[in-house]
């Protein structure tokens, strides 16, 4: 099946009868509002034929990013909706698949759809198209559920087991969508065999390394998508390998310039020009626990390592279909320990709920409610009166983030004592009640809005730029989403996150880890999915930190794992650069097509002021292909619009160019490069948008 034909006169053949009916019934009053909406939303469909707009993007809860329509667009328009996506790490392959996914179902070209995932990917995805495009799908378990499926996600392993991969393959798919694609990467591999049997019109494979360990296993991706792309597998080596190196390509462009037909890969650094963020600004004010405060923090401590020691609690939570009294213990001391560092008014509660609990043996009760006592004795908090300092020394809004509620009514407290209003923001609020607190926090400069983790999700407080982390999450990916709120597209200021880390505390250390190995604070898009790929990934990081702190026989046996655990992120980040680099080489060079896609409709930088504000530009017909001719790169061109500004307001030398037929009367402007290469551009200025219609470089 081939997808219509973009072009602006595209056209479908309907006999005139037909074409009679469906007038006639459009002019028709409707019965109700609802079924004008649906008729005009029917009109508005059949009136876009390709694929320049993206009619998607007004059916969704998210903010998609440039890049991401761009690779939507490509795949729709120039691909066939067959191809290779192959973004850096973290800059949302599943995204660009399901707004291309929603694209084709919308057009009525995607009724039947098929997304094959690892085990651990299923529920994330059914999770995401449900919430942000509003597209259920479902995870048949049994054989018997396919007929009725026409949208299902499901295992690699599951679909190609006999009881299954006999019903999949009964049907014919419109669009299937392969995640995590390079783990079926060899011919001989039963689900590559599997797919390869599966009848469908479109199909997308997802893997940020299509070459991991071979050139075959690119060779074998893209067989899988095209047939005969690359020829036989003979062929390709002999073509585009290094002898003796499978790795390494011998003609790095022009395997590029075969894997530009399937393959599309974003790269980390045309994202981050393309988002304009400010930096971040991390500090790290010293906190020190009072006497009380630490003597409470080692005691808990010691009480928990020795549960753990004693096998009652495993170091991450363990879900349960029907928890066990050791379960349910597991999940009341991974609690307390979340609480550890949060607050005395925390921790006590914990400790409360574990002492009353009949799975714990009355000698370890009785310690815990020991501890409750101790805590609730505390009056003196040294986080609170750190972020009292920050706040009187802070005159705009500031967002506190906390997961635990008694610091929460504890921050909530002393916010009222400084004299700022706090705006308080569960997860458990109404919509309504959410919306009306952030427009709240929004309209008075000086309020500090404490938030949950649930209660943030989603939304966008770029008018913000002054984050506190009270209590710091083990998760770097909840720590990574909780500065997304801030810094996003839209933010204007440096952002400043302050984390409220104790001296001598697990906090401290995972503070260590995330500034000094990880260095999340400094990280672009989806870099931190790129470090800890070998790691594991984030909830690795949580569990292995968790497990090692719990087994530490001290506090100095707890420093030496967390240097391992240092080293090991290194590693991983190490290995996740050296497949990045590699990956590169084969992979079409995106960044430099973003560029030109960019100068087609000349956003900035591609803008002029010329005393007139600023001033969109367009191409005449015919020079682009001179500024090929004459081997000049789109980022010169951008370079030498750049340079074209007026100084201090004053309009840059415009010289007479003579006339154009179209066009009218020709001025020239002349630019520079980075490297002093003049430019010459002609354009006309009578009317806007200008237009570039010749171009001239200097020799030199």
């Amino acid at each position: 099946m081939t997808l219509p034909n973009p072009q602006p006169d595209d056209s479908w053949a309907v006999d005139e009868r037909s074409l009679h009916l469906f007038v006639d019934q459009l002019k028709a009053p409707p019965a109700d509002r609802a079924w004008y909406e649906l008729r005009r939303e029917a009109e508005q469909v059949a009136l876009v034929p390709g694929f320049d707009r993206l009619i998607t993007l007004d059916a969704n809860a998210i903010k998609e990013l440039p890049h991401q329509i761009d690779v939507a667009q490509r795949v729709l328009r120039d691909m066939g909706g067959r191809a290779i996506l192959a973004d850096e790490v973290g800059l949302g392959k599943t995204i660009e698949a399901s707004i291309i996914y929603k694209e084709l179902a919308i057009r009525g070209l995607a009724r039947r759809a098929l997304i094959l995932t690892p085990a651990s990917l299923v529920g994330q995805w059914q999770g995401e198209l449900e919430e942000k495009f509003f597209e259920r799908f479902e995870t048949p378990t049994e054989p018997d559920d396919w007929p009725r499926v026409t949208k299902a996600i499901v295992s690699h392993d599951r679909a190609r087991s006999r009881r299954h991969a006999e019903e999949i393959l009964r049907h014919r798919w419109d669009l299937v969508i392969v995640d995590e694609a390079h783990k079926v990467k060899s011919q001989r591999g039963a689900t590559y065999q599997f797919i390869e049997k599966i009848e469908r019109d479109f199909i997308l494979l997802l893997t940020a390394t299509p070459l991991q360990n071979d050139l075959r296993e690119l060779y074998n991706l893209i067989t899988l998508l095209r047939p005969g792309q690359l020829g036989t597998w003979q062929e390709f080596k002999t073509q585009h390998l290094v002898s003796g190196d499978h790795r390494q390509p011998s003609d790095p462009e022009g395997l590029r310039a075969l894997t530009h037909e399937v393959m599309i890969r974003t790269r980390r650094s045309s994202v981050v020009d393309d988002l304009d963020l400010p930096p971040r600004r991390p500090r790290h004010p010293e906190v020190k626990l009072t006497r009380a405060e630490a003597d409470l923090y080692d005691r808990t401590t010691e009480f928990l390592r020795r549960l753990y020691r004693e096998g009652f609690i495993q170091p991450t939570q363990q879900t349960e279909e029907k928890p066990t009294r050791k379960g349910i213990l597991q999940l009341a001391v991974i609690h307390l320990r979340q609480r550890l560092c949060s607050s005395s008014r925390a921790l006590a509660e914990s400790l409360e709920h574990l002492a009353q609990g009949e799975h714990i043996r009355p000698a370890y009760r009785t310690i815990a409610r020991q501890l409750a006592k101790r805590a609730q004795g505390i009056k003196t908090h040294a986080k609170l009166d750190v972020l009292t300092k920050l706040l009187k020394e802070t005159p705009d809004r500031v967002l506190v983030f906390s997961d635990h509620r008694p610091t929460i009514q504890l921050i909530e407290e002393r916010v009222k004592k400084v004299g700022r209003q706090p705006i308080v923001y569960w997860g458990s609020h109404s919509t309504a009640d959410r919306d009306k607190r952030i427009r709240a926090f929004q309209q008075d400069e000086r309020s500090v809005l404490i938030a949950t983790r649930a209660g943030s999700e989603g939304r966008n407080l770029q008018f913000c730029n002054v984050l506190v982390n009270y209590d710091l999450p083990w998760n770097p990916m909840v720590v990574e989403q909780r500065i997304g709120r801030l810094h996003r597209i839209g933010q204007k200021r440096e952002v400043h996150i302050v984390n409220l880390a104790a001296a001598g505390t697990i906090e401290s250390y995972i503070l260590q880890l995330l500034d000094q190995k990880i260095k999340l604070f400094e990280l672009v898009v989806g870099e931190l999915d790129l470090i800890l790929g070998e790691f594991g990934g984030a909830q690795q990081f949580e569990g292995r930190l968790a497990k090692e702190w719990l087994a530490a026989e001290n506090e100095a046996d707890f420093a030496r794992r967390v240097e391992t655990i240092g080293a090991d992120i290194e590693q991983s980040s190490a290995v996740g650069k050296e497949q990045e680099r590699l990956n590169s080489l084969i992979a079409p060079d995106d960044n430099a097509m973003r560029l030109e896609r960019r100068f087609e409709t000349l956003s900035a930088p591609g803008r002029l002021r010329l005393g007139l504000g600023t001033s969109r530009l367009v191409k005449a017909a015919g020079w682009d292909a001179k500024r090929h001719r004459l081997g000049v790169h789109v980022t010169e061109l951008l370079e030498a619009l750049e340079s074209i500004e007026p100084i201090g307001g004053v309009t840059p030398p415009l010289a007479p160019a003579g006339r154009h037929p179209e066009y009218g009367e020709l001025v020239k402007l002349t630019g520079l490069t980075s490297a002093g290469r003049a430019i010459t551009l002609v354009a006309q200025v009578e009317r806007l948008p200008l237009a570039l219609v010749d171009i001239a470089v200097d020799a030199a």
